[in-house]
């Protein structure tokens, strides 16, 4: 799976692509800064993004990963 990263200043342009885009996304909260994450992207959503202004693109492929493993707890949020 292709993983596209686009770091941005604003916010909401990071969100308006996210949300234009038929793909899970993760937005992350820097200092000053902020990090869209979205997973299986094609070349359109790269060409998309690489169109913003005042961004940086990358892509990855997904290699390795666990996205809940769980703590061995029960909680509000344990499937």
């Amino acid at each position: 799976m292709r993983v596209l990263f686009v770091e941005g200043k604003e916010k909401e342009v990071l969100l308006d692509l996210a949300r234009e885009l038929p793909h899970p996304y993760w937005l992350l909260a820097g200092e000053g800064i902020w990090l869209l994450e979205v997973f299986g992207a094609g070349e359109e959503a790269m060409a998309k993004a690489r169109a913003l202004p005042g961004v940086k693109v990358w892509a990855f492929t997904l290699q390795d990963g666990v996205v809940y493993r769980g703590c061995g707890k029960k909680s509000a949020t344990s499937p």
